[in-house]
């Protein structure tokens, strides 16, 4: 959707830019002033040139504005990363203690052994 709202924008921009640049070729002269400076060059050169400074111009500007928010998110995002590994190692140390203890099972041997020296204690 984004896709074709950009084209229904672009392709009308850039068609009124070409019926701009064919339209006014003539001559115009920029001063720099206070320098001596001076650049001879068709109208839409100068126009669109200005129009595409600003445009990027613009973009910086905004790039430049929006860092304080792409750095706490990325700080954030940071933050979330230690916080999860941390859950997870919490969730492993609390599965292992509460495990059953384990209990030794006695041989059958070892089984009739406790009973005679526990019948032998009785008498």
């Amino acid at each position: 959707m984004l896709r074709i709202l950009f084209w229904i924008l672009t392709i009308p921009i850039l068609a009124l830019a070409g019926a701009f640049a064919a339209s006014n070729t003539g001559p115009v002269v920029l001063r720099l002033w206070p320098l001596p400076l001076e650049w001879e060059m068709p109208v839409f050169f100068a126009v669109l040139g200005a129009f595409i400074l600003g445009v990027g111009l613009t973009a910086l500007s905004f790039w430049i504005g929006s860092l304080p928010g792409r750095l706490a998110r990325r700080r954030l995002a940071r933050h979330e990363r230690v916080l999860e590994e941390e859950t997870t190692r919490l969730k492993h140390e609390l599965a292992v203690k509460n495990q059953p203890p384990i209990v030794p099972v006695a041989t059958p041997d070892e089984d009739a052994r406790a009973r005679r020296l526990i019948a032998a204690g009785d008498h």
